[in-house]
């Protein structure tokens, strides 16, 4: 009587188990797969629209120098005709150096160098809100806005002109600008109300 060898249990237990030949990948597929994934990165990359420049929206000087005037009693001013290609992009009424509630708007052009241009002002200015507005630019003279005398400060590393009208109908000016004082007074002379 032959008798057949029994299977032993434990035999299965005891081989590793069958690998899934996909799950094992070569330095080779690795290489592929990223080069696939850089590419299809670097094709979105390219195909979406990179502005050079940040469009900022015009500020509405016109209706918030309303309501600073408003709030203030003050002759508030702004600049108007300033020419092609000049925004405002910033107008406010907020306390600045000494606590001083200061009115603030200011211009930009873009161009091939960006100019700016900015106006300040407060009523019972100390020396400590002048000097924070002037940004350490140094004096440079009186001169004359529309026959209005104004002393000019710039700066010495530019030429960058700084205009400072104190105490004019009962508010301090600063008119500070990214140009010559021939082009800062050239801005002065565009102030509605005029320097007074």
């Amino acid at each position: 009587m032959s008798t057949s060898a029994s299977a032993d249990p434990s035999s299965d237990q005891q081989r590793p188990p069958r690998r899934n030949p996909h799950m094992m990948g070569t330095f080779a597929s690795m290489v592929l797969s990223t080069i696939v994934v850089a590419t299809v990165v670097l094709a979105f990359f390219a195909l979406v629209a990179r502005p050079d420049t940040v469009a900022r929206p015009s500020v509405d000087v016109p209706s918030v120098v309303t309501e600073a005037r408003r709030s203030t009693g003050w002759q508030l001013s702004q600049l108007e005709g300033l020419g092609e290609g000049w925004a405002a992009n910033s107008a406010r009424l907020e306390p600045e150096a000494d606590g001083l509630r200061t009115w603030h708007v200011g211009y930009v052009r873009e161009g091939g160098e960006q100019e700016y241009v900015a106006l300040d002002q407060t009523a019972k200015a100390t020396d400590g809100w002048v000097t924070a507005q002037l940004k350490g630019r140094a004096a440079a003279g009186a001169m004359s806005v529309g026959g209005v005398p104004v002393d000019s400060y710039t700066d010495p590393s530019n030429g960058a002109c700084t205009l400072v009208r104190r105490g004019g109908d009962g508010l301090t000016t600063v008119l500070e600008s990214t140009g010559s004082c021939a082009v800062a007074a050239a801005h002065a002379a565009k102030m509605s109300p005029a320097l007074r």
